[in-house]
């Protein structure tokens, strides 16, 4: 025979276990739009039967149920799915911030603009025509030599321009570099706490979540190797190399001009992420369209100053104070007059032709109303050059310059979009399975609080009979 008021403590278990089961839903419920949360589900397991004792016990075993209980509370996570969330998302941070630095770059490049390099060649050589019908008028002279220097002002404002975005991503890339570090010792220190509790024989859920979603926020920055360790813990490698160890955590680091990255004091290979997308853009495209910036500089500089310090040019001075050529540079250094520009940003118009246009050699002969000096400047202006390896005019070659990093803006673009929606659709398919569906939790809910008020109508049937017996003995 069992305990008479057996039949109260299964009654008890079982509106204890679904009243529990009905507190996680009403959990799961208020954390329906919270980020990073993972639904929880109460497991319930039936407790340890009794053997029921009894004449006949040797011959027929028999047991009795004694109940139920709340074995655990589970986190419904996908690991496979994360794998491949982390994996997407390393790809998505490097599209993204590819995109975004060429972006930036395309901006100044903006080959079409009214006020931009290749507007101030178109207008330089119409001024240079202009000048070339009327070479003795010094308005026209002024207006060349103005136009001249607005070339020279497009190309000194591009490679600023490229300086400037140059400075900006090596600030970013240094924010991104510590953004990893405090990352990496957020996790560490919740993998610390997580294992005290785990330690205890308690569940670290919510620890768990916060650190899964500081895995996802890494993983758009660096690519990264998470792999699971004792007591619920988190390992974190970069290259192989070890960001987190446990509750330990290494220091990342990058120098934004070499693009060497290290994880304590471990040199390392970055091939995805957001990190490595800046990269690419400061290391590798900035300094090739600088270079191609500077070559067309030069080649302007060069074909301009061969031109007006050829050994026939004459200035306006030559026929009205009689005085010899003096074999004027018409780009010069910023810094020294009497040499040509090694590249864009020392690029300037000789201050001796500013302060006097007459200086500006029009003629190639010895005849005032001769214009074919500057006619010939103009031509050779929107004639080819070598630039950089490339037969076009300083105009071509800028558009084509344009023209290719536009078309590497739009595949960078294309890639970001395919990334994007690769993520997305992982996070869906994650989601679907983690993430809350106030449905299902409604229909939970209404499951529970069933099965809690049968319980307790057990309890009173259990109740009724146990007040029969004991007052039916008085």
């Amino acid at each position: 025979m069992y305990s008479t008021f057996h039949g109260l403590e299964i009654g008890k278990r079982a509106i204890l276990s679904q009243q529990t089961a009905l507190s996680v839903t009403g959990y799961n419920i208020a954390n329906a739009n919270t980020k990073g949360y993972t639904r929880q589900e109460a497991v319930l397991n039936a407790t340890l039967p009794l053997s029921s004792p009894g004449m006949q016990n040797g011959t027929t075993p028999m047991q009795k149920g004694t109940g139920v209980e709340v074995s655990e509370f589970r986190r419904i996570r996908e690991g496979y799915l994360d794998k491949q969330f982390h994996s997407h998302s390393q790809e998505a941070g490097y599209w993204e911030a590819r995109s975004t630095s060429l972006s930036e770059l395309e901006s100044v490049f903006d080959g079409l603009s009214e006020t931009g390099v290749s507007a101030s060649i178109q207008k330089f050589w119409q001024s240079l025509q202009e000048l070339a019908k009327k070479p003795d008028n010094l308005s026209l002279r002024a207006v060349a030599v103005a136009s001249g220097k607005d070339v020279a002002d497009q190309l000194n404002k591009i490679h600023a321009d490229i300086a400037q975005i140059e400075t900006s991503m090596s600030y970013q890339l240094t924010a991104k570099a510590n953004e990893i570090t405090v990352t990496a010792n957020e996790i560490a220190a919740l993998n610390l706490k997580i294992a005290q509790v785990t330690a205890g024989g308690n569940q670290a859920n919510d620890l768990m979540d916060r650190r899964d979603l500081l895995l996802d926020q890494l993983s758009s920055l660096v690519k990264i190797e998470p792999s699971p360790g004792k007591n619920g813990q988190m390992h974190v490698t970069i290259d192989g190399v070890q960001l987190v160890n446990g509750k330990d955590s290494a220091g990342f680091t990058i120098d934004p001009v070499t693009g060497e990255a290290k994880v304590g004091d471990s040199t390392i290979s970055l091939t995805g992420g957001a990190l490595k997308g800046l990269l690419d853009t400061r290391n590798e495209t900035i300094p090739d369209l600088r270079a191609k910036i500077d070559a067309m500089a030069t080649a302007i500089a060069e074909s301009m100053n061969g031109i007006h310090s050829a050994e026939n040019a004459r200035s306006l001075e030559y026929f009205e104070m009689n005085t010899p050529p003096e074999k004027l540079l018409f780009f010069v250094d910023k810094d020294d007059p009497n040499q040509p520009p090694a590249s864009a940003d020392r690029m300037v118009i000789n201050p001796k032709l500013m302060n006097f246009p007459a200086k500006l050699a029009a003629a190639a002969s010895d005849s005032i109303g001769d214009g074919t000096n500057v006619l010939a400047m103009s031509e050779a202006l929107l004639g080819k050059m070598n630039i950089n390896g490339t037969n076009a005019s300083p105009a071509e070659f800028f558009n084509l310059l344009a023209g290719q990093l536009g078309t590497e803006l739009r595949t960078a673009l294309d890639w970001s979009g395919n990334a994007d929606a690769l993520l997305q659709q992982t996070d869906n398919q994650r989601q679907s399975i983690s993430g809350v569906s106030t449905d299902e939790e409604l229909t939970n809910m209404v499951k529970y609080q069933q099965a809690y008020n049968a319980a307790a109508r057990y309890v009173s049937a259990v109740n009724e009979l146990l007040n029969t017996l004991i007052n039916g003995m008085k």
